[in-house]
């Protein structure tokens, strides 16, 4: 279904997503084994009937009415969605970056860094995806497309989402985004009907999913030297999560991330022997 590329080092995966053009997305699992699931698949009620999902969201947007002002209210079911994914509801939305080192933030912050276990950061190639979607969509909402110029905006993901039945991933943004979700620069990739598992209804893509999927394999043992990297790039969760819970953490990965005095004597020992440092006379 995918290409699995198992990368050694932490400036292989930087070499490797340099050269990717901007058309690819990225999430970051901490365990290189667990498949991509969204929160919906993973509930309990799902296969009580099928249209338990589109009751379970109206009675959020009910409810959740009373804590919103009108300007925060959102005007669009995807808006909806994103706000429910953002408080933790669970919806059919799975959260990607834009962002190759984002995703990998998100890997390595929480990992078990054994020396035998790896983490996981897929890349979708979301121009591609959105293509083979919309060919499969087109039959059944093609006046909808041809008005949205082939793009699945808020009305054509209303209509998919209502619907229920096609199984297929495709990739979608809501007009309005909240902070958080801007700073991440995420992108959601939705799924075409919400009782099947993500896994099974990114077999739409058939044959030339091997082209457009990339699950890459790191060392979970990268992680401090993977921290530290994006920490010089201003990435931590202070900066990908705005308020004093996103400080507070940020504040702990960088003390755990502090090199020991052992691995700042060998390091300052290897610039010695690399002739990058000279003892003064």
């Amino acid at each position: 279904m995918f290409t699995t590329l198992n990368l050694k080092s932490w400036n292989d995966f930087k070499s490797f997503t340099q050269d990717l053009s901007e058309n690819w997305v990225f999430r970051g699992q901490l365990n290189m084994r667990w498949e991509l699931r969204n929160a919906i698949e993973r509930t309990d009620f799902i296969h009580l009937y099928k249209g338990i999902e589109a009751d379970f969201v109206h009675e959020f947007m009910r409810g959740a009415r009373n804590y919103l002002s009108k300007d925060e209210t959102p005007e669009h079911l995807i808006e909806w969605l994103a706000l429910m994914q953002h408080h933790g509801a669970p919806t059919r939305l799975l959260d990607f970056s834009k962002s190759p080192f984002v995703a990998a933030f998100f890997a390595f912050e929480n990992c078990d860094d054994s020396p035998e276990k790896n983490t996981a950061i897929w890349a979708f190639n979301v121009n591609f995806i959105k293509t083979k979607a919309v060919e499969l969509l087109e039959p059944h909402f093609g006046e909808e497309l041809a008005k949205s110029n082939n793009r699945i905006n808020e009305q054509v993901f209303e209509k998919i989402f209502f619907a229920n039945e096609y199984a297929l991933v495709f990739p979608i943004e809501p007009f309005r985004m909240n902070r958080r979700y801007s700073l991440q620069q995420s992108i959601f990739v939705s799924t075409g009907t919400g009782h099947l598992p993500f896994m099974k209804q990114l077999q739409f893509l058939d044959d030339a999913s091997s082209k457009a999927v990339i699950k890459i394999e790191l060392p979970a043992a990268l992680q401090k030297e993977v921290l530290r990297d994006l920490l010089r790039m201003n990435l931590h969760r202070a900066s990908l999560f705005p308020d004093l819970d996103g400080y507070a953490a940020s504040l702990r990965l960088r003390y755990n991330s502090m090199k020991s005095p052992e691995e700042m004597l060998a390091a300052q020992l290897q610039k010695f022997e690399d002739g990058a440092l000279r003892f003064i006379p």
